[in-house]
């Protein structure tokens, strides 16, 4: 049974605060419980192999905030007419948007600007000696990475090892690579691979996709990956569009898809 589990969230565009996944995160854990309940663990077994699953995070959003904020000081130092008041609500997720596919690096040195802060947070959250209890060598690096939006292209690309300079230990044992409202495909297929013969790398144990049917931004991942099984979820979240995207966060069918691979990491499933 493993006694350290990290969750590390990751965030993609707009405002995310810290503690954004709180909530899930609560619910994750509630729902574990009454699985756990369900098996007929006791309360103490209980709270013993929950206290060992720690939330984290990762922002897109924040690190490209002064970048952000100056494009708006100069693109709307002029009346606030109709037109801008539209307009200033689109361009910074366009903008954080561009960053992301900028910063891919320079071809000839690899260097990259926005991502190295991605990497020194996932390399951070890997390295706490003070998180969670660690009995055993290397049980501090088993983790679940779930990511949303444009963090989930983040995710992808990372755990992946697209780059050199900016990718996952191969020492972290990554339990499950949990997907929602990905538009994984899009970026793929952009980058002339509709069709993927990728496989998973040999410390990302799965992957499982969570999507809703009215969000406009998530699309299946299984059609575009031959060589991986993807476990695809649809899931209910809102009825607007933009709204369906970003209510993973508060749905419950979310929490018990993400409980479930928690229960299995922690080696508590059948």
């Amino acid at each position: 049974m493993l006694h350290n589990l990290k969750l590390i969230f990751v965030h993609g565009i707009n405002n995310q605060t810290t503690n954004y996944s709180r909530d899930l995160y609560l619910k994750i854990l509630k729902v574990c419980k009454m699985l756990l309940e369900a098996k007929g663990m006791s309360a103490a077994d209980i709270d013993e192999a929950l206290s060992s699953v720690v939330q984290h995070e990762v922002f897109w959003a924040s690190l490209t905030t002064d970048l952000t904020n100056r494009y708006l000081q100069l693109a709307y130092q002029h009346p606030n007419f109709f037109w801008n008041r539209l307009t200033r609500g689109v361009d910074p997720l366009g903008l954080q948007i561009m960053h992301y596919i900028k910063d891919k690096g320079d071809k000839d040195t690899g260097n990259m600007n926005i991502l190295k802060e991605v990497d020194r947070e996932v390399r951070r959250i890997m390295t706490f000696a003070d998180i969670g209890e660690d009995p055993s060598p290397k049980q501090g690096q088993n983790v679940i990475i779930i990511a949303h939006s444009l963090g989930a292209v983040i995710g992808f690309d990372y755990v992946m090892g697209f780059r050199e300079n900016v990718r996952l230990d191969p020492a972290v044992n990554v339990k499950s690579f949990i997907t929602m409202g990905s538009p994984v495909p899009l970026f793929t297929s952009a980058m002339g691979y509709p069709d993927s013969d990728l496989v998973l790398p040999a410390n990302v144990e799965r992957w499982v996709n969570i999507s809703s049917p009215r969000d406009v931004i998530a699309r299946p991942a299984q059609p575009f990956f031959h060589n991986i099984h993807i476990d695809e979820h649809m899931v209910s979240t809102r009825f607007f569009p933009l709204a369906a995207h970003t209510a993973y966060f508060k749905d419950n069918q979310t929490a018990a898809i993400i409980a479930a691979e928690v229960i299995r990491a922690l080696g508590h499933q059948k």
